[in-house]
């Protein structure tokens, strides 16, 4: 046991406790031991509100729960690593004291928490598909009537001011600030690279570390003499990232920014890019999963195969020729269609997402299938082929 040890057991203003949460997501991970220290932790909490904040005995709180030091250590590192506990610890010398104090988190509900990929590959790792695609049923199950039409705001219409566009939801100071404590050096991010960054924290729930070692990865000095993040490799390092660990697919709830419009009308560059980076962010599967929001059939992954290895064409050519012929197919991913255009992209030397783009723009807007474009320009890299809506 711990000697003339102590703690603290404290929880946030307003802290819900989700049983069903509980059990049903964090319980098939981390067992039913951690679970039960996780609510004799939150009791504890009550326990010291009402005692107005004395400490409680560490041993004391072993004998309580029945458990060792051993068995203690185990189920918190559980907790800690699953973000449902973080413990801090102080130590007196004067008089050899050591206080632990642990901050207990709320479980997530299901959407956040199968929103985090690495934990979601571990519940489906631990129930198994047809249990986890139970629960989606359960806490996903739309009773809207499939008649319905959905009249709700947006929050541009609400929140209007033009400003808006230019807030982003990346905390990008503190990513800033948290490389100019590890380095002197002044590091420049784009605009650009700021895109691909707030798509996959979106998308793949990456943490602020991630990102980092994401961005020291990335850095090269260019002829001016400065060191700034290079988009290239920026986009293939956090690509090779998300896909490090191992058969985690993107969950059919992810929202894209998908906008039927921007085919026949002319869009913000904002959201433009949005659009265009998740094309660049997401594989095709992913992307038209994201879409559908059910597992592909086998026509489905037939398809996209066949766009890879008969038409040579990159994923993010295939998620804008997805989004094109679904347009034009009412809403259809029409092999027949989807497969003549690739033809035709090819048929033209339409390269790049500029290229296509703006041919469907035109041929749309024309009301025509196709219309050929001349001198086509050769393959673009990534970061280009984003950096184009800017120009």
């Amino acid at each position: 046991m711990l000697r003339n040890t102590r703690f603290f057991a404290i929880k946030k203003y307003a802290f819900n406790l989700n049983h069903n949460f509980l059990y049903d997501l964090y319980a098939p991970i981390i067992g039913p031991a951690a679970i039960n220290l996780f609510i004799n932790l939150v009791q504890e909490t009550d326990k010291q509100i009402q005692t107005m904040g004395i400490a409680g005995d560490i041993n004391n709180f072993f004998k309580q729960i029945d458990s060792s030091l051993a068995e203690f250590t185990t189920n918190r590192s559980k907790l800690e690593a699953i973000n449902l506990l973080k413990t801090y610890i102080q130590v007196n010398p004067s008089n050899d004291q050591t206080t632990y104090t642990f901050l207990i988190n709320e479980p997530l509900n299901f959407t956040d928490f199968v929103s985090n990929q690495k934990f979601r590959h571990l519940l489906i790792k631990s129930i198994g598909q047809i249990n986890y695609e139970r629960l989606e049923f359960v806490y996903n199950a739309n009773r809207v009537p499939s008649e319905a039409t959905n009249v709700s705001t947006t929050f541009e219409n609400v929140f209007n001011d033009a400003d808006i566009v230019k807030v982003s939801e990346v905390n990008f100071q503190e990513i800033y600030a948290q490389i100019a404590k590890n380095t002197s050096i002044p590091i420049m991010i784009s605009d650009n690279a700021k895109s691909i960054i707030a798509s996959y924290l979106k998308t793949y729930d990456l943490s602020l570390k991630e990102i980092q070692h994401a961005i020291y990865n990335c850095i090269v000095l260019n002829d001016d003499n400065q060191y700034h993040v290079d988009t290239d490799l920026l986009q293939l390092f956090l690509d090779k990232l998300v896909k490090s660990v191992n058969n985690i697919n993107l969950l059919k709830n992810v929202q894209v920014n998908r906008n039927n419009k921007m085919f026949i009308e002319h869009l913000q560059l904002e959201e433009l890019q949005q659009t265009f980076n998740d094309y660049v962010c997401l594989n095709a599967e992913q992307y038209l999963r994201a879409i559908i929001k059910t597992p592909l059939s086998s026509e489905d992954i037939e398809t996209i195969n066949t766009l890879r290895e008969k038409y040579q064409l990159t994923d993010y050519i295939i998620n804008l020729l997805i989004d094109y012929t679904m347009f034009k197919s009412n809403g259809n991913l029409n092999r027949k269609y989807i497969l003549k255009v690739a033809h035709t992209v090819n048929a033209l030397n339409l390269k790049t997402l500029k290229q296509i783009y703006d041919h469907f723009h035109f041929a749309s807007h024309a009301n025509m299938t196709f219309q050929p474009q001349d001198n086509a320009k050769p393959q673009q890299s990534l970061a280009e082929e984003v950096e184009w809506i800017k120009t």
